[in-house]
C-alpha cells in the first residue's frame, strides 16, 4: 500500500444486531470526520450487501479499502453476528464491491480504537488518575451483552486486541454477590459476567433482589406493558435519585449492584492487561445512567486488592459518543492504508 492516490477513499462501518452505521472516509480528514454517513435499521434490509450497495450507489464514489466493526467474534476475516443471522466474509465482500481490502474487526476492538480518538467533551471522567503514556488501554462495554477489548502499545502504534472476557465466569467479591451467584446457579449451569452485568443481566439482578426486597406494585405493572425490563429498572432507579418515585429501593439497589459488578470486572480487565494508560467504559447503558455511576461509588469497588493503588492511578472515562465504534473502524482502516508494503 505504498502508492497512495490523493483521491483514495475508505469505507467504514459499525454493524450491530439492530442497526448498521456506514461512512465514507477521506484519510486526510481523519477517522472522526466522514464525508458521508448513514445509519440503517437492519430489519429494513436483507443483508449487509444490500446496505453497502445502496450506500455506494448514493455516494457515487468507489472506495479502495474498507473496515467494519462487527458484533461477533472475527476469525479469518469472517464472522457470524452474535444477535443477527448474518454471516460476513470480508474477502467475499472485497471481491463483490471491487475493493483492494476489507477488514472485519470485533465491534469492541473498533470501540477501543475509537475511544482514543475522542475529544474531551465526548468523555465523562470518573477518575483523572495518572495515565502511563506507555501503558495499555482497555474498554469494557455493557450494552445488550458485555463486551471487552484492549489496546497494547508497539512503538508509536496502538495494536487492538479482541476479547470475549464478558463470557468469562462471574467472580463474586462479597456476601451479596456470592448469594447472587448461588441464585443464578439454581437455573444456570454456568454463570458468566455478562449474565449479571449487561442489559440481559439487569433483570437477573432484579429477580435476585426480589427475594430480599418487596417489589413496588407500580413497577411490576410496567413489566406487563413494556418490553425492555433493563430500561424499566434503570429508569426507576434514576427516578428514585431524582425524587420522582420515592421508596423504590428495589430498582435502586439493583442498579447499585450492577455498578459494583461492573467496577469489579473493569478492575479485573485492567489488571489482566495492565491497562495503566486508561480504562474506557462504553456500551449503551452507562451514558443513560450517569447519576448512578458516581465516581466515589464506582472507584470504591474498582480499587480493591493488592494493586488498589495502581488501580487508583488508572484514568477512567465513560464514553458518551454513540459513534465511537464507527470512528474506530475508520481509524483501523486508515492505519492499514498507511502501512508500507512488506515488499518495499
Amino acid at each position: 500500500m505504498t502508492s497512495h492516490d490523493e483521491n483514495t477513499y475508505l469505507l467504514a462501518g459499525d454493524i450491530g444486531g439492530t442497526k448498521t452505521s456506514i461512512a465514507l472516509i477521506d484519510p486526510a480528514r481523519g477517522p472522526a470526520n466522514p464525508l458521508v454517513e448513514e445509519t440503517i435499521q437492519n430489519d429494513s434490509v436483507s443483508s449487509l450487501d444490500e446496505i453497502i450497495a445502496s450506500f455506494l450507489k448514493n455516494t457515487g464514489i468507489q472506495p479502495q479499502f474498507g473496515c467494519f466493526g462487527v458484533a461477533g467474534p472475527v476469525i479469518n476475516n469472517r464472522v457470524q453476528l452474535t444477535n443477527r443471522n448474518w454471516f460476513l466474509d470480508g474477502n467475499s465482500l472485497q471481491q463483490q464491491f471491487n475493493l483492494q481490502s476489507i477488514y472485519l474487526i470485533n465491534d469492541l476492538v473498533a470501540t477501543a480504537l475509537g475511544a482514543v480518538h475522542l475529544p474531551d467533551n465526548a468523555l465523562q471522567i470518573l477518575n483523572n488518575g495518572q495515565p502511563d503514556p506507555q501503558g495499555a488501554a482497555a474498554v469494557i462495554a455493557p450494552g445488550t451483552g458485555l463486551g471487552e477489548a484492549f489496546l497494547i502499545r508497539a512503538g508509536n502504534r496502538l495494536l487492538p486486541c479482541p476479547s470475549e472476557g464478558g463470557h468469562s465466569s462471574f467472580a463474586p467479591v462479597n456476601d451479596r454477590q456470592t448469594k447472587l451467584l448461588n441464585f443464578m446457579l439454581q437455573k444456570e449451569e454456568y454463570v458468566s459476567t455478562e449474565m449479571v452485568c449487561s442489559g440481559l443481566g439487569i433483570p437477573n439482578l432484579y429477580d435476585f433482589l426480589k427475594t430480599e426486597i418487596d417489589e413496588p406494585p407500580e413497577l411490576a405493572a410496567r413489566f406487563s406493558k413494556e418490553s425492555d425490563p433493563a430500561k424499566i429498572i434503570s429508569e426507576a432507579a434514576l427516578d428514585v435519585l431524582q425524587k420522582k418515585m420515592p421508596g423504590n429501593d428495589l430498582a435502586l439497589q439493583t442498579m447499585q449492584l450492577f455498578v459494583d459488578i461492573l467496577a469489579s470486572e473493569a478492575a479485573n480487565l485492567v489488571l489482566k492487561v495492565l491497562a495503566t494508560g486508561g480504562l474506557y467504559i462504553g456500551g449503551g447503558i452507562p451514558p443513560r445512567m450517569l447519576p448512578l455511576l458516581k465516581a466515589d461509588n464506582f472507584m470504591h469497588s474498582f480499587c480493591q486488592g493488592e494493586y488498589r493503588d495502581m488501580l487508583g492511578r488508572t484514568p477512567v472515562h465513560i464514553i458518551l459518543e454513540p459513534k465511537t465504534a464507527l470512528i474506530g473502524a475508520a481509524a483501523y482502516c486508515i492505519s492499514m492504508f498507511n502501512q508500507p508494503d512488506e515488499n518495499t
